[in-house]
Formats: structure tokens, C-alpha cells, sequence
């Protein structure tokens, strides 16, 4: 049962590694971009989770403004930042990577905090995972 755990943990590490790595749309211009959709966080792991392909075909490459509560915040292994938002286990929810130039902005976040967030959507690996993201607003409880 540990080896399993251990082996799930390194490929939750990896897939993270990778998925920081940005190659959609640049940060600058998915800000500039009217959102095609709005949707919550648990949403939207809950389209990919009943139909990856549906969801795919909705979602990948579009514009999507997500809401939701900040259950990690990190960095990945070549130093990509990111968000998971959502998600009431340990592998699921939807994770927001970061550009360069918002250590500051993840900075003032706290594991618990409900925010928006705009980006692009890249498909699923084991999380959603939404590109070229910025905070659009942190929501005060």
C-alpha cells in the first residue's frame, strides 16, 4: 500500500512538472480575450470526470473565467507556479498555472480563499489544467 502511494505521489509530481510547462496563448493575450465560458472549479472537473471527450471539445483552447476555493498553492518542478482550485480529494480539481511576474499576486493567497481566475483551458492530465492564468479577484468572506 506505501509503494502504491509513493508511486502516485511521483506521478502527481511529474504530471504537475509537466503541465506548468506553458504552450498555449501567452498570459497577456488570454487576459485581453472575452471568456467563452464561466464556470465553478468543481464545474468544471465534473464535465472532464463524466466526459473527458465532451469536455474537451466544450472547453480545450477557450477562454474560461473559474471560481472556486484554493486548496494548494505551489510551485512545480521547473518552477511554473500554480493554484488547484476546488476538488475534494487529493487528485482532482482544476490547477492554475501562473506566468512568471505572479509570485507576488500567489504570494497574498491562502489554502481556504475563494477566488476568480481567467485562463485558458488545456485539457485534463489528472487535474483540469487552466494556462496563462491571472487572479481577476479574491472574494472576502
Amino acid at each position: 500500500m506505501k509503494s502504491i502511494i509513493v508511486s502516485l505521489l511521483i506521478v502527481a509530481a511529474i504530471i504537475t512538472a509537466i503541465s506548468c510547462v506553458d504552450t498555449g496563448l501567452g498570459a497577456q493575450e488570454v487576459q485581453e480575450r472575452a471568456p467563452s465560458y464561466r464556470v465553478s472549479a468543481n464545474g468544471l472537473y465534473s464535465e472532464y470526470d463524466s466526459n473527458e471527450v465532451a469536455a474537451d471539445l466544450k472547453y480545450r483552447g477557450k477562454v474560461v473565467v473559474v471560481s472556486g476555493v484554493v486548496n494548494r498553492i505551489g510551485k512545480g518542478f521547473v518552477g511554473g507556479l500554480y493554484i488547484t482550485l476546488g476538488g475534494s480529494g487529493f487528485l482532482d480539481g482544476v490547477q492554475c498555472h501562473f506566468p512568471k511576474g505572479e509570485e507576488a499576486s500567489l504570494a497574498n493567497l491562502s489554502k481556504g480563499q475563494e477566488v476568480i481566475v481567467k485562463g485558458t483551458v488545456d485539457g485534463q492530465m489528472i487535474f483540469v489544467s487552466v494556462k496563462g492564468c491571472r487572479i481577476q479577484k479574491r472574494i472576502e468572506r
